[in-house]
């Protein structure tokens, strides 16, 4: 049996960490090693196992364990679930292997509305990642930039950054208010361009800056963004940070010659950005003002499967509510769509219910099916996700792969089927 069985303890208790447990109960293995099935899930499991991460090895555990103990899978449908998600947790040996038989992989990319920009259906969000959630406009509390990218989460990212470029996931989202995020993303693209691994043309940065009443503090935020992303040269896509309220709809949208707007539309002639949206956790029908002021090249919004977070269930001026008619009308304005916490906001879904999780089936990963539901039904070009380590990509390249085959279609419908007549 593989070395990684010894870890049997260990996985039992991570698998169990939801329940108070008694000293007597951390021996308690999973149930489906100790049946007759454990050797040949071993066996499974021993093929791939020095190419899988412990924390994807985990991951592997815990879903196995699921559809054994809770859902009684048939044996063959049980194996072929330990095979497949073994084979997903493979990615990053893959991207190694130089041999000609070697499955090659790479994040697809679609059009990314007006912008022109060709954009993977997977972003890399920067929520998760950095050092500190402490924004640097708290001088007392702030942390020291030189410190923060010397740290062992700058070594973390900078890994995370690789991986995703090799899959050809070239698209990194931060904004000035996640704490020491902007500051890391940058050092560590900027020191891979150093190095000659990526090129500046080749990866598309975005950052967020909150829009303010008055105009002179709006550009001391951006100022203070810019003298950390200059050394990128410019910035690829600008957005208006959490514009939620109807007051701040007039602000950002003001044709004022001294207002918000003409100001980034002023950077865009400098060169220092190159497009300008914006992000939003308002209502539907704040979110269609802004869309409807044909101002902006793209969105970031929440349009779940799950709900729409604080959109949902607000009115979306076109008869009904939530945020699908907002996305139907920043396509039809061929504006970019940017699904903002899909796994998170929109559910939870690394962490789904067990009711959630049967219906979809063993054959996607809730996770998979959020991302799914969201490019083949919503239309929506990219699905953010915000990766505190490489295995976190795991279900999201199982979706990538996914976009394109047939099967897809027919998995993604009959979920959503099943799904709704839960819901009903």
């Amino acid at each position: 049996m593989s070395r990684r069985f010894d870890l049997k303890k260990s996985l039992s208790s991570i698998i169990s960490s939801e329940e108070k447990k008694s000293d007597d109960d951390d021996n308690k293995v999973p149930t489906f090693l100790t049946s007759s099935l454990g050797p040949k899930v071993a066996a499974i499991l021993d093929k791939h196992a020095e190419s899988i991460h412990d924390d994807s090895f985990l991951k592997i555990i815990r879903q196995l364990e699921f559809w054994y103990a809770d859902q009684k899978l048939p044996e063959e449908d049980f194996l072929a679930l330990a095979e497949r998600l073994a084979k997903i947790a493979c990615w990053r040996e893959n991207l190694t292997n130089d041999s000609p038989d070697a499955e090659k992989f790479t994040i697809p990319k679609v059009r990314f509305g007006k912008t022109e920009l060709q954009m993977p259906i997977v972003t890399c969000g920067g929520m998760r990642v950095q050092e500190t959630w402490i924004p640097d406009v708290m001088p007392l509390l702030r942390s020291n930039k030189s410190k923060v990218v010397k740290s062992a989460s700058q070594d973390n990212l900078k890994n995370v950054i690789m991986s995703c470029l090799k899959i050809g996931l070239n698209h990194f989202e931060t904004a000035r208010f996640y704490g020491s995020s902007e500051i890391q993303f940058v050092a560590a693209l900027v020191d891979l361009m150093n190095e000659g691994v990526v090129k500046r043309e080749d990866f598309i940065f975005q950052t967020k800056v909150f829009p303010m009443e008055n105009k002179s503090d709006f550009v001391k935020q951006w100022n203070a963004s810019w003298s950390n992303v200059e050394k990128l040269g410019f910035v690829d896509l600008l957005s208006f940070h959490c514009v939620s309220d109807d007051k701040l709809v007039g602000v950002v949208t003001s044709d004022d010659e001294d207002g918000l707007y003409k100001f980034v539309e002023g950077l865009k002639k400098e060169g220092k950005i190159r497009h300008i949206g914006f992000s939003t956790h308002g209502s539907a029908e704040v979110i269609m003002r802004m869309i409807n002021s044909e101002k902006f090249e793209y969105v970031n919004i929440h349009k779940h499967f799950f709900g729409d977070y604080h959109a949902a269930g607000t009115p979306d001026t076109m008869g009904g509510q939530g945020n699908a008619a907002c996305v139907k009308r920043a396509l039809e304005l061929d504006m970019g769509v940017f699904q903002i916490s899909p796994f998170d906001k929109g559910g939870k879904l690394y962490r789904p219910s067990a009711t959630v999780a049967a219906a979809i089936g063993p054959e996607l990963s809730p996770i998979a099916f959020a991302a799914l539901h969201s490019w083949k039904t919503q239309k929506i070009h990219t699905a953010s996700v915000g990766f505190a380590r490489p295995s976190d990509l795991d279900e999201v390249i199982e979706a990538a792969r996914l976009y394109g085959d047939e099967k897809s279609d027919e998995l993604l419908k009959a979920a959503e089927g099943k799904l709704n007549e839960i819901a009903i």
